[in-house]
């Protein structure tokens, strides 16, 4: 049997995907040109320093972190945490925190790694994704970005889990202004 018909379109549909992956691209550089100082702060937030903890096992155990400081958050393997979320959750490692957030607002939650995040409300339920990151900040070290929309003086969960190591970087904090 002869191949040979398939691979002209294989390379049609090779460059046709490149060429969108080129677009979202240059869509994602124009979005972060629009917004020099919003990039320019979340670049310096992320830049900054923080606390190092080790992340729960369950709700009970979680730690409480401040939004608007990094975390260096130790994990444990996947199999000995218990995550509410539902979602994909390959093997790997992960981890439960708990934050407050000072005032209603939209809020993005970075990592270090590529990583299944889920915000919890306190009566378990997942947060929808408000919208979706600059993806310009990868060249920070970020390399998952998640915004929500958040409410003052409620104790959300933040579950990371699928990550490939033991450890990674967190920060949440209020989306700046344009």
């Amino acid at each position: 049997m002869s191949t040979s018909g398939l691979r002209p379109r294989a390379g049609v549909v090779v460059a046709a995907l490149f060429s969108l992956s080129s677009l979202a691209a240059v869509a994602q550089d124009e979005a972060c040109a629009d917004a020099p100082r919003v990039v320019a702060d979340l670049k310096s937030a992320w830049a900054a320093g923080g606390l190092s903890v080790d992340a729960g096992h369950n709700v009970a155990s979680a730690p409480l972190i401040t939004p608007a400081r990094r975390v260096a958050a130790r994990l444990r393997p996947e199999s000995e945490v218990a995550l509410r979320a539902p979602g994909r959750r390959p093997a790997g490692h992960a981890g439960i925190l708990d934050f407050t957030v000072p005032s209603a607002g939209i809020y993005r939650v970075m990592s270090s790694e590529r990583a299944w995040i889920e915000v919890l409300s306190p009566d378990g339920l997942p947060r929808p994704v408000y919208m979706r990151p600059l993806r310009c900040l990868r060249g920070e070290g970020v390399q998952k970005e998640l915004i929500y929309r958040l409410e003052a003086g409620l104790r959300y969960t933040l579950e990371v889990s699928a990550v490939a190591g033991p450890a990674l970087d967190l920060l949440i904090t209020a989306e700046p202004t344009r």
